[in-house]
């Protein structure tokens, strides 16, 4: 047998991992198998990692179809999370809508909800910014924040007593259906979005993991297309 790494035939056998031996080069200290089950990863499936992700499959289901181990596929979706940047908007006066939307971390159960909030333009739809985690005050001004730099028209929100505060001074409507556009765009969330499904064995097992793929559903199918 030859070294996978220096072709030397100095091989010997190094134990086994599971029922498969291992092998141990002592030219170049390397070690290996003889056969894998999972194939080298390979930057070019970058996209249909981020287009499965944005068509409402899991993450087990995106190893499967590319062949891939899991774990692979969950560090490959947080480095190219980390790649994401929001696009920069110069837009003015125009009306936004902010809306949050749960979701399960850890377990399926009531006590471990994490929310999805975020703000959309009413009139191009465009998602303007979105923060992953507790529905805070603190983590829901970071989107309101971003809104008011843009010098908003207008603010609609649902009667969450935490943004009339926010909002401040600026035009702030609450009105019964004024929020109707990110509503339907929520559907639009959970239909994408395996893991933010109601009722599904799909949720995030880690907070960092819902970011990530949230992340990378925005980029794919909003801010790749540059539109500011």
């Amino acid at each position: 047998m030859k070294c996978n790494y220096c072709n030397s035939e100095k091989v010997v056998k190094k134990g086994k991992r599971g029922i498969k031996t291992r092998y141990l080069c002592n030219s170049c200290n390397k070690s290996f198998q003889d056969k894998y089950t999972y194939s080298l990863y390979n930057s070019k499936d970058d996209w249909w990692i981020k287009s499965l992700n944005a068509n409402s499959v899991g993450i087990r289901s995106i190893a499967r179809v590319l062949r891939y181990s899991t774990g692979t596929i969950l560090r490959r979706i947080l480095h190219l999370s980390s790649k994401v940047t929001k696009p920069i908007y110069y837009e003015r006066n125009q009306v936004y809508e902010v809306d949050e939307l749960w979701t399960f971390v850890g377990t399926n159960k009531p006590s471990n909800y994490a929310w999805v909030s975020y703000a959309i333009n009413r009139y191009t739809g465009n998602v303007i910014d979105v923060v992953v985690g507790p529905r805070t005050k603190v983590n829901l001004e970071k989107v309101i924040y971003t809104l008011k730099s843009l010098s908003p028209k207008k603010i609609i929100t649902d009667k969450n007593p935490s943004y009339p505060n926010l909002i401040v001074p600026y035009d702030h409507d609450t009105k019964r259906y004024a929020n109707n556009k990110i509503e339907r765009n929520n559907l639009n969330f959970r239909t994408h979005l395996k893991r933010l499904s109601r009722k599904t064995i799909c949720y995030s097992k880690s907070l960092k993991m819902l970011q990530a793929c949230v992340l990378l559903y925005l980029d794919f199918n909003y801010w790749n297309l540059k539109i500011s």
